[in-house]
């Protein structure tokens, strides 16, 4: 008995031996840079249940996962190299209840961090943007593992996501980055246009909606939902974001001119006369605007004159106040039509439209001039 008692003593002793002379070789080959036999050996001792209770086995593993990562060859061959450098000097920390070596595995966390966010730097440029999305993301997980929060990396981990097709992914990113007040109201424009490209336009409301409850005046998330409004041929609700981001922005003709053309659509002509005129105040040289006022006034002038074509012929003075109002529309359009023909001689539309007014209030010369243009004369 006393036999087997030694025999069984010296099997435990040998793997207690055999696992510290792996910590050791690992050691030396790693200080004679021979990274991946030092990986092989190290491997071997975090097996060996008297070795990888110990700080210091799991320090070296660190250390050399790391030199293995920092060397772009090797790491081809050890794409994990990066996660095991993390697991390993956190597992030394753990280890290590004094905190003897926790500076020592601190720098290295650091240094790993580096290199995981120059591999997510470098997998970008390639356009590998799945790789580059786990690279960045990898340096938040070791950001957090010594206490700092890495909203640049979660931002870029959210952006490759997203270029990589990983929607889900990178929605989760981007309300990280909105949690943490980063790159903020940004971000739910991001989820938004996501989810609206993915033809849910009711998660991109809803989305837009809950980031005004903090942002209630902010311009771009106005404009963003009005655009998802006008899309959907939502005019009231399109009208109501407008006159709040034009309040917002009153030198902003853009703003106006979209309010003009909405006003306009639920045929609120004299809250679009106003927007209009607003937009032209701002900016006499917007085409747009000027174009669009004069046509407006060309189309009531166009109506009336339908209606007047529908009064018995017996009712002439009816007829005739009929037709003096619609002239009188046509001699509105008149100025904002030939301003918009002096901005682009070239459209079409305004040049039949000052061809038709001109017609019918006896002017001549400009009747033939815009005749000619459109015969290309």
């Amino acid at each position: 008995m006393k036999k087997i008692v030694s025999v069984l003593a010296f099997v435990v002793i040998s793997v207690s031996v055999f696992g510290q002379k792996d910590v050791v070789t690992a050691y030396n080959l790693n200080k004679e840079g021979k990274y991946l036999a030092a990986a092989e050996a190290i491997d071997r001792a975090i097996t060996n249940e008297k070795a990888n209770f110990k700080e210091k086995t799991w320090r070296y593993r660190g250390d050399i996962y790391l030199n293995i990562a920092r060397d772009s060859s090797l790491f081809s061959q050890k794409p994990n190299a990066l996660m095991t450098t993390i697991e390993s000097y956190n597992k030394a920390m753990e280890l290590d209840p004094k905190g003897s070596y926790h500076q020592e595995d601190q720098m290295g966390l650091q240094t790993a961090q580096v290199w995981a966010n120059n591999y997510g730097a470098t997998f970008y440029q390639s356009e590998n943007f799945e790789k580059a999305a786990k690279m960045f993301d990898l340096s938040t997980v070791v950001a957090q593992s010594f206490g700092r929060i890495d909203t640049l990396g979660i931002f870029n981990t959210a952006l490759c996501f997203e270029k990589a097709g990983m929607m889900d992914a990178a929605i989760e990113k981007y309300l990280k980055c909105g949690e943490l007040n980063y790159q903020v109201p940004n971000v739910y424009l991001f989820i938004a246009n996501i989810q609206g490209q993915a033809g849910d336009d009711n998660a991109a409301l809803e989305t837009l909606r809950e980031a005004r409850k903090t942002y209630p005046r902010e311009q771009s998330l106005i404009i963003e939902e009005l655009n998802i409004y006008i899309k959907r041929g939502e005019f009231d609700l399109a009208q109501q974001n407008l006159e709040l981001a034009a309040e917002q922005d009153p030198t902003n003709e853009l703003l106006w001119f979209s309010l003009g053309t909405v006003s306009d659509n639920l045929d609120k002509l004299d809250q679009a006369e106003a927007a209009y005129l607003k937009a032209i105040e701002v900016k006499p040289d917007y085409f747009d605007a000027n174009y669009n006022l004069g046509a407006m006034y060309f189309n009531q002038g166009v109506q009336k004159i339908k209606l007047a074509n529908e009064i018995p012929p017996r009712e002439n003075a009816k007829y005739k106040a009929m037709v003096d109002k619609a002239n009188a529309d046509f001699e509105k359009a008149l100025p904002y039509l030939e301003r918009a023909f002096d901005l682009d001689g070239q459209d079409q539309s305004t040049i039949k439209s000052l061809r038709d007014i001109y017609a019918r209030t006896g002017n001549d010369e400009g009747l033939l001039k815009m005749s000619k243009l459109l015969e290309g004369k």
